[in-house]
């Protein structure tokens, strides 16, 4: 009977060993999985995912916007949909304010910003920029018959309105002068109140301002005055420091220039080459 018992004993803690063992191997390779997840780059946890994650704002045409069935459209989201093809997944968009785009990408809410992201020397501190797919260029737009503004240079005394944390934001800031800013979360709402008279211009990319003449129908209300100011070139912006994610955009951004697609889409929303639309 002793004997008996003693090998339940030596059998019942062996079991407890073996499940022990298991057990604490299982949690080690489930440590090791987290972390080599944790520690993948951009590139490895968007195809790991199967989805590119793209900010944007869908109120800025026609970079980005709604159309009548309320679906999101534009020659960013041409973009965003290329780029994810490409690299084998699926474009999931997020929308927002532009002013929370950035933030939202230093945050890790998305992968990456498609909204007509100017590149700049002080966005450049907190992200990465792709090969440019785009240029704008600030542009004065006034209500027809108005003759105080000739230039967005020309904004002494003015109220002038731009979009929340937009580059043309800075760019007023930068002339200086105005009696009034007035800052918008999009260029519809700018644009209302430039005919309604509560500002005297409305500091915008240039083809944002082409669009939304030639498309909305209080477009025929206002205009564009002066040439453009301040050109500079639009990326696809990205965290800091994924280069892996970089120089997967960047070489197919290049090669659909090399195909025709860039000149195809940017006469599909302009109507112009971007070498036609924006100079100096």
């Amino acid at each position: 009977m002793k004997k008996f018992l003693v090998f339940l004993l030596i059998v019942s803690l062996a079991a407890l060993t073996a499940c022990g063992s298991t057990s604490s191997e299982a949690s080690q390779k489930n440590k090791e999985n987290n972390k080599t997840v944790e520690g993948a780059n951009a590139l490895d946890k968007v195809k790991n995912s199967g989805k590119l994650v793209i900010g944007t704002t869908g109120n800025y045409r026609p970079f980005s916007y709604m159309d009548s069935n309320n679906k999101l459209i534009g020659y960013d989201i041409e973009w965003g949909n290329i780029i994810a093809e490409e690299l084998g997944v699926k474009a999931e968009y997020v929308t927002g304010q532009f002013a929370g785009l950035i933030p939202g990408l230093v945050a890790h809410k998305f992968d990456v910003i498609l909204s007509g992201v100017n590149v700049t020397e002080e966005r450049a501190k907190s992200i990465d920029f792709s090969e440019s797919y785009a240029q704008d260029g600030a542009v004065a737009v006034v209500k027809k018959g108005t003759n105080s503004v000739k230039s967005i240079k020309d904004i002494k005394g003015k109220v002038v309105g731009v979009n929340a944390g937009s580059a043309f934001e800075a760019v007023v800031r930068q002339i200086g002068g105005f009696k009034e800013l007035k800052v918008y979360p999009g260029a519809a709402e700018s644009f209302a109140d430039l005919s309604a008279g509560r500002v005297d211009v409305v500091a915008i990319g240039l083809p944002a301002a082409a669009e939304y003449i030639q498309n909305s129908p209080s477009g025929k209300d206002i205009e564009i005055t002066g040439e453009p100011f301040d050109v500079k070139q639009i990326g696809v912006a990205i965290p800091k420091g994924e280069a892996e994610l970089k120089a997967e955009i960047d070489r197919i951004i290049k090669a659909k220039k090399e195909d025709g697609t860039y000149e195809k889409l940017s006469q599909k929303y302009f109507g112009l080459s971007f070498d036609e639309l924006v100079h100096e």
